[in-house]
């Protein structure tokens, strides 16, 4: 049974939400600002530079995560779960097998797609830059220490992935407290600095940002590129909607996320404003309190690299569930939770990529150009997405919809245009990470529909196959045997070559097709199907499930004998079609190397008697060749 975790009080979920939605953002200040100074192309720390930087962070926050996010995107949840691939079934909510036999993914789901994908390179680079930018705080507390940033943060690293399998419920309540007091930090620290330089508040002011960006020069496409860093993690106050609800995710938001970080930022640029050269975060504190700031920093920056981690998880076990990745081994930490869920192969991937990050840039103001990107093109993929929602799904004139989708693109557009220019010196990591990611994500999906509609061809009308039944009257068996198929229509490829070779049956057949909906939830009472097309002896059943949802044969053999009101379903035997992947028709096959990946992916995925739950002894499987 589903826990939904948003039906308590909106104050506890608010705390909640602090750690889980906003770890990554709130943590920012630890790396963002000071990153607009790097370089030899960045601006001087004048006044002037220092004043519409700092409005261009404030008023960033506004337009990204106030208007964007928090009034507009958000709105746009599937039964309450929000993300882009949710968003990608309220685009399209076709019937699941259409959408196995339709053409090419069309422009937005690929646009969709690739921004997910992009959310894999956010995955390895957040916890690397986060983690080692509160470390080096060691550095101020005490001079020289600098050397051991990168040791602790691998060794900080190390321990976070470790403890993956293990889940996070029993300490998950504690995330929630640590985030809220960074944010008293932040919001003491820069208030006290603001007191001091009060003239930063002229920042308040937008006509500053806009006059510096106004005036194009290289410096302005540097600062674009950092200026993302400050709405960093934005992206998750809707991915993580389904488990809050809007309402505490906005109460969180706007009573301490985001005084928290405006107090930081004007805090910092007020710091800068009397004293050019100070411009790191730690700055701010004062030396009695640099080693706790440090030890609080950490302990929230491993904070939001654990939410980071647990949404990459969610996110392939949709992707999975949705048809764009191999199955995977989904292992579930908590009876209680769903959404406790660990996935060994992306965990492993990511804790490796993660550490070999930290040991080959070693500073965290180094790591600032692999940054940036990933979060672009995710917000970006979010845009134009929610720019065909509202056109197809709430009939927005076109009109209405350009204008809302030109102001998002205002921002979107100005940061891919300061981190193109990063792609050389480190941008083209999370570049590399979504490509080869999107690439999965097309191969797979099409050589599955490639392979749909090979089964389909091999199937038989169901009329045909029971007039061969009743002029050759077969052997039976007893029990009941199980034909996994993946369209609810016709008799699987399994059960006539079963049934050619052997003109033997069991007492009863069961044809279960799977349908994985393009919405995270089936309530219990739609979950299955069950038609009986010869009485007592033969059974097609549909069972559906949405994206969030893992599928076990127990639970449907369970709902079948409800509906069947009998035993009809003990002493089963599954029987599976196993493919082996060969050369298609001219115009109608995949390219070489896609076709060797998709074998590849199909060889290395989940056997499916492993997802669905079925003993091994109990599973017979039948060979097929397929062209693709």
């Amino acid at each position: 049974m589903r826990s939904h975790a948003k039906t308590g009080a909106a104050p506890l979920l608010a705390l909640g939400a602090l750690g889980v939605v906003f770890g990554d953002i709130a943590t920012s200040p630890l790396y963002a600002f000071g990153q607009c100074f790097l370089g030899d192309s960045a601006p001087k720390p004048t006044p002037e530079n220092v004043l519409a930087i700092t409005s261009m962070f404030f008023w960033t926050l506004i337009g990204v995560v106030c208007i964007k996010y928090a009034t507009f995107v958000m709105r746009a949840d599937h039964d309450g779960e929000g993300g882009t691939l949710a968003l990608l079934g309220l685009i399209y909510p076709t019937d699941p097998v259409k959408a196995a036999k339709q053409k090419p993914l069309p422009f937005i789901a690929l646009v969709i797609l690739f921004g997910t994908a992009a959310l894999y390179g956010d995955g390895v680079i957040t916890p690397a830059i986060s983690v080692l930018s509160a470390v080096e705080g060691l550095d101020v507390a005490t001079p020289g220490a600098l050397h051991m940033a990168v040791p602790i943060t691998v060794l900080i690293l190390i321990a976070l992935f470790t403890l993956q399998p293990r889940g996070t419920g029993k300490i998950g309540v504690l995330f929630g407290p640590v985030m809220l007091l960074w944010c008293i930090a932040c919001v003491a620290l820069g208030v006290n600095s603001i007191l001091h330089h009060p003239g930063i508040l002229a920042a308040l002011n937008p006509l500053y940002a806009l006059h510096f960006v106004l005036h194009p020069s290289l410096m302005v496409i540097v600062v674009l590129g950092a200026t993302v860093l400050c709405v960093s993690g934005a992206e998750a106050m809707y991915a993580d909607l389904g488990h809050f609800g809007i309402k505490a995710i906005r109460i969180a938001w706007y009573a301490a996320v985001f005084p928290a970080l405006a107090c930081a930022y004007l805090g910092q640029g007020a710091l800068a404003l009397n004293s050019p050269k100070m411009l790191d975060f730690y700055s701010m504190v004062p030396p009695w309190a640099i080693m706790p700031m440090v030890v609080l920093a950490t302990a929230a920056t491993v904070i939001a690299s654990q939410a980071l981690i647990a949404g990459a998880f969610s996110i392939t076990q949709q992707a999975v569930q949705l048809g764009y990745i191999p199955r995977l081994s989904v292992i579930h930490t908590s009876d209680e939770q769903a959404g406790q869920i660990y996935i060994p192969f992306v965990n492993v991937a990511l804790g490796i990529l993660c550490v070999l990050l930290v040991v080959a840039f070693k500073h965290s103001a180094s790591l600032g150009d692999a940054y940036g990107l990933a979060v672009t093109l995710t917000m970006i993929s979010t845009t134009i997405a929610f720019a065909a929602f509202t056109l197809r799904a709430w009939h927005w004139k076109w009109w209405q919809t350009s204008i809302v989708t030109i102001f998002f693109l205002c921002f979107d557009g100005s940061f891919l245009i300061g981190n193109i220019f990063k792609i050389p010196t480190g941008g083209w990591i999370p570049l590399t990470i979504a490509t080869v990611v999107f690439t999965i994500f097309v191969v797979w999906n099409t050589g599955r529909r490639r392979q749909a509609r090979a089964f389909e061809k091999m199937g038989v009308p169901i009329d045909e196959f029971m007039k061969d039944l009743d002029a050759r009257p077969p052997t039976k068996l007893v029990g009941t045997a199980v034909f996994l198929t993946a369209h609810p229509q016709g008799v699987p490829y399994a059960l006539t070559h079963q049934w050619l070779r052997t003109h033997v049956t069991f007492e009863r057949v069961v044809l279960l097709t799977i349908i994985y909906e393009r919405r995270p939830w089936v309530p219990v009472n739609e979950r299955i199907v069950l038609e009986e097309l010869r009485e007592n002896s033969f059974y097609r059943v549909t069972a559906h499930y949405g994206f969030m949802e893992t599928p076990k044969t127990g639970e449907i053999l369970v709902l079948c004998r409800e509906k069947a009101k009998d035993n009809v379903f003990e002493d089963t035997v599954f029987y599976l079609a196993e493919s082996t992947l060969v050369r298609g028709e001219d115009g109608h096959r995949l390219m070489t190397w896609q076709r060797l990946l998709f074998a590849w992916m199909v060889t290395n995925a989940l056997p499916m008697e492993s997802v669905l739950d079925i003993p091994p002894d109990r599973v017979v499987k039948i060979g097929v060749t397929v062209p693709v």
